[in-house]
């Protein structure tokens, strides 16, 4: 991809043979098209591709989230170009096996600045919910006690996430998550991180660890 500073093609549209000249939020780029072919995709084509295909569903249970909280947009790659490309890289070519692992440590739903919650433990004392505690770490310049909580929770075999937005401050302790019935018996992959009142700064998320449902 290339980056267009006096385009001869502006004002047109479409393409010209394999070229693709496009305005990407007020920068000319241009793409060269690949090559048709009817060769079947090998083995490990296919899952690069599954990989691709992955990382954007993931990234879909948070977008919304990533287009405001994750780090700051650099030249061409958006928020959520950045958001989609850990996780890509959060999962992992397995080619021996033919698979994708998911290394869970390496996934951000969130980029910034502000202090992150001192994390303690992660239960499921009642059926169909869980439970994250920390402690409360508040200096009133870079952790408040008024900073919303954020969970981001997966089950292991899936690959759609789901966030459950201001479900307690940094002040509370601690929060309880209820999930619906089709997570019972699950084992999940929790994250968290805390958002300041304003929704203005943002801490680094954090993996919290796995949790299995009741």
């Amino acid at each position: 991809m290339g980056k267009v500073t006096d385009s001869v093609l502006g004002g047109t549209k479409g393409r010209t043979g394999r070229i693709v000249i496009a305005n990407v939020n007020g920068t000319e780029i241009s793409k060269t098209r690949p090559r048709l072919t009817d060769k079947p995709s090998t083995s490990k084509q296919t899952l690069v591709k599954s990989r691709m295909t992955i990382a954007s569903e993931f990234v879909s249970g948070y977008k919304s989230f990533a287009l405001k909280h994750f780090g700051q947009r650099t030249g061409l790659s958006s928020r959520y170009n950045k958001a989609t490309s850990n996780v890509m890289k959060a999962y992992k070519l397995n080619y021996a096996a033919n698979s994708l692992d998911r290394e869970n440590s390496e996934i951000l739903f969130s980029k910034g600045d502000l202090e992150g919650l001192y994390l303690n433990d992660l239960t499921a004392p009642a059926a169909l919910s869980f439970e994250l505690t920390w402690d409360d770490n508040t200096d009133d310049e870079d952790a408040f006690g008024t900073d919303q909580v954020y969970v981001l929770y997966c089950a292991e075999d899936e690959h759609r996430p789901r966030l459950v937005r201001n479900i307690a401050t940094r002040a509370d302790g601690s929060a309880n998550v209820s999930v619906m019935r089709r997570y019972r018996g699950k084992t999940l992959d929790v994250w968290v991180c805390a958002l300041d009142a304003n929704k203005e700064r943002v801490s680094l998320s954090e993996y919290a660890g796995t949790v299995t449902v009741s």
